[in-house]
């Protein structure tokens, strides 16, 4: 079976192999889908399976000296951009990259450049990738990885093809963690709490429940709480909670996902459907969503959205932008 390391994304899965086995693999293709959902998984298996020297049975096979060479991080063909410790990714970045397109693979046909969050990179950066997305040289592979594609500009979208990660159920994520070695002792109420934090994402979800006391967990109760008070509690409540909250801009990322899940899932309850990606059960949806309109959910995720934007890529004084969203979403 193809990419049998990959969980679920059939779809996904069928097509890459098709493209490669028939040798019509695109030069770009955008994977997108939330933390946690397998990206950088993908990635890896794609770059195995366009290096493997076995490729007859399973593809990639994964026993063999490329493969091998991949899966352990040795491998010279093998570019990766990611911002670092910065708040996004720098049109200088994206040239140092591009500087480098010209020398042929060390080993094998391809060489793939991967960029991890490509959402950081700046329109400036998106603009300088351009060219070498419409006319790269005929072994090179880019491999963007986002959890929001609508991040990149429409001239990026429009020269790669793209994939998503599957967003698991509720159900299905507590069963296939059941199964896990890391999770034999695990409650039902600790499971459910990891697919609550997982939000559909199994790599996310398998973390959360291997750490004891986790800190996304931390997190993510931060953001219900927060979606809390700012449906149904009084303003001054909302402002102290939210102005008191401190995360590193990283952290804070990661808070303001769970919360925009959580809107998304009260948004959902409202249009009377059941399928939740934040809360664990549909019906805790359902209650806090009666006692909240839907033009006062939509106005609250126009504030979470303008936050985010503001902490994680414009570096804003943190205090002020937590106490404004309060201020202006309740």
């Amino acid at each position: 079976m193809d990419f049998d390391r990959i969980i679920g994304n059939d779809g996904m899965k069928s097509l890459i192999a098709s493209h490669i086995r028939s040798k019509t693999l695109s030069h770009a293709y955008i994977i997108e889908g939330p933390k946690g959902s397998g990206k950088r998984t993908v990635a890896k298996e794609i770059c195995k399976a366009l290096s493997c020297e076995d490729p007859s049975h399973s593809l990639p096979c994964g026993n063999c000296r490329s493969c091998k060479r991949i899966e352990d991080g040795y491998d010279t063909d093998i570019f990766t951009l990611t911002k670092g410790d910065k708040a996004s990714i720098s049109v200088d970045d994206v040239r140092r990259m591009t500087d480098t397109l010209g020398y042929y693979p060390d080993d094998g046909d391809n060489k793939v450049y991967i960029i991890e969050e490509a959402e950081k990179m700046t329109p400036q950066a998106q603009n300088a990738l351009l060219l070498s997305l419409e006319e790269p040289p005929s072994y090179v592979v880019f491999l963007l990885l986002t959890d929001d594609s609508t991040s990149l500009l429409e001239t990026v979208r429009s020269r790669a093809q793209s994939l998503k990660t599957e967003v698991f159920s509720t159900e299905f994520c507590a069963k296939w963690l059941r199964s896990h070695p890391l999770a034999k002792n695990a409650s039902d109420e600790e499971i459910a709490d990891a697919c609550a934090v997982g939000r559909g994402s199994l790599g996310k979800a398998l973390s959360t429940l291997s750490e004891k006391n986790s800190h996304s967990t931390s997190i993510s109760k931060d953001a219900a709480r927060l979606i809390e008070l700012l449906c149904t509690g009084s303003p001054s409540d909302a402002i102290i909670f939210a102005s008191g909250i401190k995360y590193s801009r990283g952290e804070f990322e990661e808070f303001f996902e769970y919360a925009l899940f959580a809107v998304r899932d009260l948004i959902s309850a409202k249009c009377n459907s059941d399928t939740t990606t934040y809360y664990a059960d549909s019906e805790t949806a359902r209650n806090l969503a009666s006692r909240t309109k839907l033009t006062k959910l939509a106005k609250i995720y126009e504030a979470l959205t303008a936050a985010k934007d503001d902490i994680t890529k414009h570096n804003a004084q943190i205090y002020a932008v937590m106490t404004t969203l309060a201020a202006s979403a309740v």
